[in-house]
């Protein structure tokens, strides 16, 4: 009798975990941003279909170790009247900081092309300015104990006079 209460219990769980999820995560502000169907054993990512046009900060540097770049990480930090387009964790607050999945392309797509061909050819270490972009494929993302927000980089509409440096860059992994 255990077994057949534990099993049921176990089914039950797994049946309401689609709508458990859409509890979870809340918009400040009405999003187009739509909860969708989670893969099959993918407990760790919450994926949402739609696209979004939000404005902020974008960060493009190169990150890795033993003082040599290894990867590009293109950020974004959506500004206070976007933010709230983005679905979040419930009592999490605003989304901060979404990273681009698509880095080397959204470097060319948010700088002219000779500081982009610069940071791509790592003569540069890092860019920095204001856009307002039109983000896809988003999805809050849990790893290394921490809730990350990602989103594909559809197209940017404006992007205002970006900061490039030769240094290093600032960010490490976790």
């Amino acid at each position: 009798m255990k077994t057949i209460h534990a099993t049921l219990s176990l089914i039950c769980c797994l049946a309401t975990w689609p709508l458990a999820a859409a509890d979870q995560f809340t918009a400040d502000k009405p999003s187009p941003l739509k909860l969708a169907r989670a893969a099959h054993g993918e407990d760790s990512v919450v994926r949402f279909s739609g696209t979004v046009r939000i404005a902020g900060r974008f960060v493009a540097a190169w990150e890795g170790f033993d003082r040599k770049p290894r990867y590009l990480r293109v950020t974004f930090r959506p500004d206070s009247n976007t933010a709230g387009l983005l679905p979040h964790a419930t009592g999490a607050g605003a989304v901060k900081e979404l990273m681009l999945t698509n880095s080397e392309q959204a470097a060319t797509m948010l700088l002219d092309p000779e500081a982009a061909g610069k940071l791509l050819a790592k003569t540069i270490l890092s860019a920095e300015g204001d856009a307002t972009v039109t983000i896809g494929e988003y999805q809050a993302v849990v790893e290394c104990d921490h809730r990350w927000y990602v989103a594909r980089l559809v197209a940017v509409t404006a992007s205002r006079d970006p900061v490039v440096a030769a240094g290093e860059s600032r960010r490490s992994g976790c």
